[in-house]
């Protein structure tokens, strides 16, 4: 009984048991069950929460794809004249040279399909069996060991065979930057798809061999053609096509001219094989193709017109965006420049350093403005690039009286007038050593009036006015008009000022007096109308929105001054260099100290001339002086620029007080007519209706001077 009482106790221990495992079997069960709900649901999540990230970022790319600008590929900066004349080709591959898929030879397009993508009219934007059978053939071919293989994959400069569809390859060369982001794959993918609901097959691989490089700064197979053989597409046969195909796997590698030709006669090779393998060609074909002697050519037709001007323009945009940029990032740039004033310009600078050689010139340099919009039409750096790379047009040279027009107008701003007196005599103005200017003539006419002082361009006079007007105030003026070489105080540069002792560039001079005929209002002088990128969107455009940095009042006394032949007559004689038979022209000559510079400088209502002439090392002429020198260029030039058009006076602005004024007693007087002179000035500014005594203030201020004298 006590037996089985224990075999009794044992099965009910069995039992338990049993039922605990049975409990915990179905506890697992249940926990499996709702273990794979939730690994289904979080499956479900997943894909779902995929799928739409998928959707949403081919949307994405797909929108974006919408508004992108295809880029042009090219990398050479472009500039244009004002007409679209190309004056400059930078280094760096050119626009392509477009040509219609029914021009381009069958031979050619067979070459670039076996080459690249053999099956491209028979599979979608992306071939993927097309990448598998490239991964293999990169695995196999790979020098790394076992699984290392594998590294090729993600390393595309060791690739011996590419899976990109030529869509795909489009895509990367239009669309893309160079990037290497799985971001820009992504992108590169989903533009293949859309760029086939875009374009046709036929559309695309036009767009393709139009655009590819192939080396040798050759954008688009016309000017590979003409780069590596000179030749016409329809002019190459087997051989050249298929060099040309194996190309744009890898220009520089495979580059017959600047690269390993033996590397680019494989490449050749492959490519024949290939179109053997895909029916294009026969095999004695491609065998003859291999064998042929090929014939490079490497020439590229470059155009480098008015350096001085595109080198100008040029370091403007230098300074905007770094010289990298400008010289690779295949920019159109359009200029300001006129060709037929640019080519005035320039034949007769060379003209008249010829022909004033025998005084020692040897250069000159000239700007011509539009005075409307402050254009640069024209600028002659210098009579010879290959000499001399200095452009003079942009040098800082000293002025001499062309400076004086300044001064006036500080002075007419401060209350002085054209009628003002002033001494023309010998006077010790000061200073250690001594001030002592004089007159180019070397004899003095007294009192004058500072119409005469300016028309004549005595020194004398002018130096009076520089006192009388304030030197610091006359820097404040240069600079508002653009003047961009005064920088340092008056006590750097004292009375001498006055007769052009500050350098200044012809550039900014030409400016200055744009400023005059424009009635005072300056805008931004630039050679340049606006920039282009590769993509053909416009990156940068000159704003000319005017300033009004002088009274139009004060701009107009300087003009009817400069404009006054009559007035002149007295020093530079009837008939002089200045004068413009039939037009309306002020003008203003200069000369440095010893002749070293020559300068005239002119305008009318559209136009302004400066011409200098010299030499750059500062030596010396002869006795050229600014009406003797500079002034028989600038009256060639604008006489030409005025032939066959109606004079324009310069118009008169309102609030100008008007009086008749007595030349001999500087008085207001009320009789018109001669000889008495009606003259200008600003309202309460009028002269007295008694004569005034000639009076030359003392000069208490002592100046510091790098000149003595200088002549007109």
């Amino acid at each position: 009984m006590a037996r089985d009482d224990k075999d009794t106790e044992l099965s009910e221990r069995e039992e338990k048991k049993q039922g605990r495992l049975f409990s915990l079997w179905q506890t697992t069960r249940k926990g499996l069950r709702v273990l794979g709900k939730v690994s289904i649901i979080f499956l479900v999540i997943l894909f779902l929460t995929s799928s739409f990230f998928i959707i949403g970022t081919y949307l994405k790319y797909a929108s974006d794809f919408k508004s992108a600008k295809p880029k042009s590929g090219g990398t050479q900066a472009v500039f244009y004249d004002k007409n679209g004349g190309v004056i400059y080709q930078g280094f760096g591959t050119s626009d392509p040279d477009y040509v219609p898929l029914n021009q381009i030879p069958d031979t050619i397009k067979k070459a670039t399909l076996a080459a690249e993508d053999a099956n491209f009219y028979h599979h979608g934007p992306v071939d993927f069996t097309g990448i598998a059978r490239a991964a293999l053939k990169n695995i196999q071919a790979s020098n790394k060991p076992g699984i290392l293989k594998v590294e090729d994959l993600f390393n595309q400069s060791e690739y011996t065979q590419g899976g990109s569809t030529i869509t795909q390859q489009l895509v990367k060369n239009r669309y893309l930057d160079d990037s290497k982001s799985f971001e820009r794959k992504l992108k590169e993918l989903v533009y293949s798809y859309e760029l086939e609901k875009k374009m046709s097959k036929d559309q695309i691989l036009e767009q393709y061999l139009n655009n590819i490089y192939y080396g040798e700064q050759a954008l688009g197979i016309k000017n590979a053609a003409k780069i590596y053989f000179n030749k016409d597409l329809k002019d190459l046969d087997l051989a050249e096509a298929s060099m040309l195909a194996g190309l744009p796997a890898a220009p520089s590698k495979y580059d017959p001219i600047s690269g390993d030709f033996d590397t680019s006669k494989k490449r050749q090779e492959y490519v024949l094989q290939q179109m053997i393998k895909n029916g294009f060609i026969t095999l004695e074909q491609g065998r003859q193709a291999a064998n042929e002697t090929l014939s490079f050519s490497g020439v590229r037709n470059s155009v480098d017109k008015y350096p001085y001007f595109v080198q100008y323009v040029k370091q403007q945009l230098i300074d905007l965006y770094g010289f990298d940029y400008v010289e690779t990032a295949g920019l159109k740039v359009y200029t300001t420049l006129d060709p037929a004033k640019q080519d005035l310009a320039e034949a007769k600078a060379k003209e008249y350093v010829t022909k004033f050689k025998y005084a020692n010139v040897s250069n000159a340099a000239v700007v011509i403005l539009d005075n409307k919009n402050d254009n640069i039409l024209a600028m002659v750096g210098g009579v010879d690039w290959d000499k001399s790379k200095v452009n003079v047009a942009t040098a800082e040279r000293q002025p001499g009286s062309s400076f004086k027009p300044i001064v006036y107008a500080t002075g007419f701003a401060e209350g002085y007038s054209p009628m003002t007196k002033l001494m023309d005599v010998s006077v010790n103005f000061g200073g250690t050593p001594p001030y002592i200017p004089h007159d180019y003539s070397g004899s003095y006419m007294g009192n004058v009036s500072a119409r005469t002082a300016l028309s004549n361009s005595l020194n004398i006079p002018t130096v009076e006015m520089t006192q009388l007007a304030g030197v610091d105030k006359i820097i404040g003026t240069a600079k508002s008009l653009g003047i961009s070489t005064i920088n340092s105080g008056p006590n750097q540069y004292g009375l001498s000022i006055g007769l052009g002792s500050a350098e200044v560039k012809l550039v900014d001079l030409a400016g200055a007096y744009s400023t005059f005929a424009n009635g005072g209002k300056r805008t931004v002088l630039s050679g340049i109308s606006k920039v282009l990128n590769n993509r053909n969107e416009e990156i940068y455009k000159v704003d000319r929105g005017e300033e009004q940095v002088m009274d139009p009042r004060v701009a107009y006394m300087v003009t009817s001054i400069l404009s006054d032949n009559k007035a002149r007559q007295k020093v530079f004689g009837y008939g002089n260099k200045l004068e413009i038979k039939g037009h309306t022209v002020a003008a203003k000559t200069g000369t440095t100290e010893s002749y070293a510079d020559s300068w005239t400088m002119g305008y009318t209502p559209e136009y302004t001339v400066g011409v200098w002439m010299g030499n750059n090392d500062h030596t010396k002429m002869g006795q050229i002086s600014g009406i003797e020198g500079a002034a028989y260029p600038w009256h060639d030039i604008f006489s030409e620029i005025l032939r066959d058009t109606p004079d324009t006076a310069f118009a008169k602005p309102s609030g100008l007080s008007e009086v008749w004024f007595n030349p001999y007693t500087f008085a207001q007087s009320t009789r018109a007519g001669s000889p008495n002179i009606l003259d200008y000035c600003l309202p309460g500014k009028e002269p007295g209706l008694k004569p005034s005594f000639a009076y030359l203030g003392q000069f208490q201020k002592s100046w510091s001077t790098k000149s003595k004298s200088y002549s007109y």
